[in-house]
């Protein structure tokens, strides 16, 4: 009979720290893939910020060493992602093609060479765009400068918005996920409080209680951690076999895939620490009729 009773009590603590590990693990994975999705929205964030850039409308009398030279020239700013040089021709051809109809006549003479410019997105704010405008408009060879002001400002404006919602749904998950994580643990340390007490009966000191506990929620936090990331891997390898998802996620951000692991660790760590201390810790300073409610 005894033996039945302790194989019992056994399999509940084992079924116990089972569900507390899992818990932790789901809340921990949506975290992780919350910070998934952030990294990428920076990455998305700096794609479009690169599609902002500069056409430099080149004067008639520009020879082709003054061109080869000033690709250069325009190729060696910090602020340059790339230049694409567009020809007289190919610029009349895609005014044709945009009109609808062979306009020639009327357009081709007010059409001239150029070069597009797109620019790096840590430049692409309003102020160092017009610091760009202002130094590229004193090259030689140059006869007008464009860029769409207002779609600058409205992308810049879209893009902080969206990382302001983020960071606030990132805010809000975070506690909720701390939420979820200490209940859990307050749950599993609840049908422990008479084991608690027990141990203050016979005089143990509250270092000597907390110990055991702390260690136990830790080890849980960690394999939480653990299954969490096995879980993020399998859905890497799910987007990078699928097309339309493997477009959305940028598999080249190793760094800060890497921090973030490193920080679903830390999270795991810390917050079944502190569940784990303040639980514990409620449960000893309780009074011991209050421990049957």
């Amino acid at each position: 009979m005894a033996q039945q009773v302790d194989k019992i009590t056994k399999h509940r603590l084992a079924t116990s720290r089972i569900t507390t590990v899992i818990s932790i693990a789901l809340v921990l994975f949506i975290i992780g893939l919350l910070g998934v999705i952030m990294i990428n929205a920076s990455t998305i964030a700096d794609r479009v910020r690169e599609s902002i850039g500069f056409e430099i409308m080149l004067s008639a009398d520009m020879n082709e060493d003054g061109l080869s030279q000033m690709e250069k020239d325009l190729s060696a700013k910090p602020y340059v992602k790339s230049v694409k040089y567009v020809s007289r021709e190919e610029a009349v051809q895609e005014t044709i093609d945009m009109l609808g109809h062979d306009f020639r006549e009327v357009v081709e003479s007010n059409i001239s060479a150029s070069f597009q410019l797109k620019i790096k997105s840590e430049y692409t704010v309003e102020d160092s765009l017009l610091k760009i405008k202002k130094s590229l408009s004193q090259m030689q060879y140059v006869n007008d400068i464009v860029y769409e002001k207002n779609y600058v400002k409205e992308v810049n404006e879209n893009l902080q918005k969206i990382s302001i919602i983020l960071l606030i749904i990132s805010g809000i998950l975070l506690l909720i996920s701390i939420a979820l994580i200490s209940n859990t643990i307050r749950l599993a340390i609840y049908s422990k409080r008479f084991l608690i007490r027990s141990m203050l009966l016979v005089g143990a000191k509250r270092k000597t209680i907390y110990i055991p506990f702390i260690i136990t929620g830790i080890v849980q936090g960690i394999w939480g951690a653990v299954i969490a990331v096995l879980l993020l891997f399998v859905l890497f390898y799910f987007a990078h076999t699928h097309p339309f998802f493997s477009e959305m996620i940028d598999f080249t951000q190793y760094q800060h895939y890497a921090e973030l692991l490193g920080i679903l660790f830390v999270l795991g760590i810390l917050i079944t620490w502190f569940s784990t201390l303040f639980s514990v810790r409620k449960y000893i300073k309780m009074k011991i009729d209050k421990l049957y409610f």
